[in-house]
């Protein structure tokens, strides 16, 4: 998610090949669409209009179902001191593509439960 049209089409661009991206133009689509459609992962500018992503990370962080999505904030500028609010990661543009489709798969992997062996 991010207020950028241009960003948006990158980001789905780079990370196409991997994972299928839902994009949203602001806080309060990609929270309405998160609703619908739960999704893996969570990837949200911090600087946008109206609903920023520090309270798009603390509004899906009080819904249930989506209490436990990843969420990487992708910023052009420096967080403060300590992960923000309910965030798993942060990353600052420009980032290398490699760099953010491999945290992605991380975040992605520490989340889903690991199957379990059989032995025969």
């Amino acid at each position: 998610m991010d207020d950028s049209r241009s960003m948006r089409l990158t980001l789905r661009f780079l990370l196409a090949p991997d994972f299928d991206c839902a994009l949203a133009e602001d806080g309060d689509a990609a929270l309405a669409h998160a609703r619908t459609h739960p999704p893996d992962v969570i990837v949200s500018d911090v600087s946008m209009a109206g609903m920023d992503g520090y309270e798009l990370c603390r509004r899906v962080r009080e819904e249930t179902p989506l209490r436990e999505v990843p969420f990487l904030f992708l910023s052009g500028h420096a967080p403060d001191p300590g992960t923000p609010a309910g965030g798993h990661a942060y990353l600052v543009k420009p980032v290398e593509p490699t760099l953010l489709i491999s945290r992605l798969h991380e975040l992605v992997a520490a989340v889903r439960p690991v199957p379990a062996l059989t032995g025969s």
